[in-house]
């Protein structure tokens, strides 16, 4: 039998002048199993498919997507939305910690007597608040008076100052290629500052997969507010029945739903930090089983 991934790694191989011994060496496997991966005889694993990507220069799409083919990359992705608009802290990117530690690194420099690992636990029950009112609602719990403007200028000084600290969840990269990859249309629409979000996304090489981003505090319509859900989809030209939203708070949910689009709210902390790579690996695996042809 034969696929279309097969042709695909002998091509990207031959374009680098690697030989089937060389490429085997690095996977560690035998040059026997490249030339059957090569012909398609033998069934690549997800796992092995990323060394391939990865030893041939060549991003994991290279190998997925059928350039042949009219349709869809899978049966499957016609049923697909076509616009996924994500939340950003906590759903693309692991931030919950360095956050809470900002607030009480704050926090603490107007109080020391306040207890810094009280200060992030309250952090972490108020995720999905805007930074200004997280603060408002701290300094409100422990009674403390504190200019609101002045703190905020200083979380925005150790955040811009440590922005590689805001680090992408697994699989963020390979599920917004396949939704690229699949023609979707993908958004960002955050409480974030646009300003500290696009140096986020810049840091970690994401910034070229979105149509559009948007600081809903900038527009002066902070989550769960709905106006720029609702304007988005305005100017988008699709139906709302196009569009879902992904986050991770209580607030997110409240969000999509006040602009009346479908939501999947999850916290990535209770799935290993992993929930869009176990997403991509059935997409993937999908259409892995069913490219045999």
């Amino acid at each position: 039998m034969e696929n279309s991934i097969g042709p695909k790694i002998k091509q990207a191989r031959a374009n680098l002048g690697i030989t089937q011994k060389k490429l085997s060496k690095v996977l560690g496997c035998t040059e026997i199993m490249i030339s059957r991966y090569e012909l398609g005889v033998s069934q690549i694993s997800i796992s092995q498919l990323r060394k391939i990507a990865k030893a041939l220069k060549q991003p994991l799409s290279y190998f997925i997507v059928d350039e042949k083919s009219d349709t869809s990359t899978t049966s499957a992705s016609a049923e697909f939305k076509k616009a996924f608009v994500f939340d950003l802290d906590d759903t693309l990117v692991d931030g919950r910690k360095f956050c809470g530690e900002t607030v009480a690194r704050v926090i603490t420099n107007v109080d020391r007597s306040v207890n810094f690992d009280l200060v992030c636990q309250l952090h972490e029950n108020m995720r999905g608040m805007t930074v200004g009112d997280l603060y408002k609602n701290i300094l409100s719990q422990l009674s403390i008076k504190a200019e609101i403007d002045d703190l905020l200028k200083q979380d925005y000084v150790i955040q811009e100052e440590n922005v590689e600290k805001m680090q992408l969840f697994d699989g963020v990269v390979e599920i917004l290629e396949f939704l690229k990859n699949n023609n979707k249309k993908i958004y960002i629409c955050t409480n974030r500052k646009k300003d500290l979000l696009i140096k986020v996304l810049e840091a970690n090489k994401i910034f070229s997969y979105f149509d559009e981003i948007i600081s809903c505090v900038d527009t002066g319509y902070k989550k769960p507010n709905p106006y720029c859900l609702i304007d988005l989809v305005k100017r988008s030209g699709l139906n709302i029945n196009d569009f879902i939203y992904f986050g991770d708070s209580e607030i997110d949910a409240q969000f999509a739903q006040n602009a009346g689009i479908d939501n999947i709210i999850f916290d990535q902390y209770l799935n290993n930090k992993n929930i869009f790579k176990k997403l991509i690996n059935m997409f993937l695996e999908n259409q892995i089983n069913n490219m045999a042809i």
